[in-house]
């Protein structure tokens, strides 16, 4: 059986574009409740966080394909060696 407010949830998320915060807001559900309504949804685009280290980790491999070392990729990105 499907919940009553399965196709709202849906709504708010696809078309408003609403997080999993504001959702719950508007509709007073918990959040175990509103995982299993949006299961499948994706989320929008605007909630997802950047990955910081995609840059990071361009300019590595740029340095390591210039035939640079570990140390002084590490160096150059003020990383430590592990990261680098």
């Amino acid at each position: 059986m499907t919940h009553p407010l399965a196709a709202e949830a849906r709504r708010l998320r696809t078309d408003e574009e609403l997080s999993t915060r504001q959702i719950r807001e508007r509709l007073g559900v918990s959040r175990d409740l509103l995982n299993e309504l949006l299961r499948g949804v994706p989320p929008p685009a605007w909630t997802r966080r950047p990955n910081a280290k995609d840059e990071l980790r361009a300019r590595a491999e740029e340095l390591r394909a210039e035939g640079r070392s570990v140390n002084d990729i590490a160096l150059a990105l003020g990383v430590s060696k592990s990261t680098a």
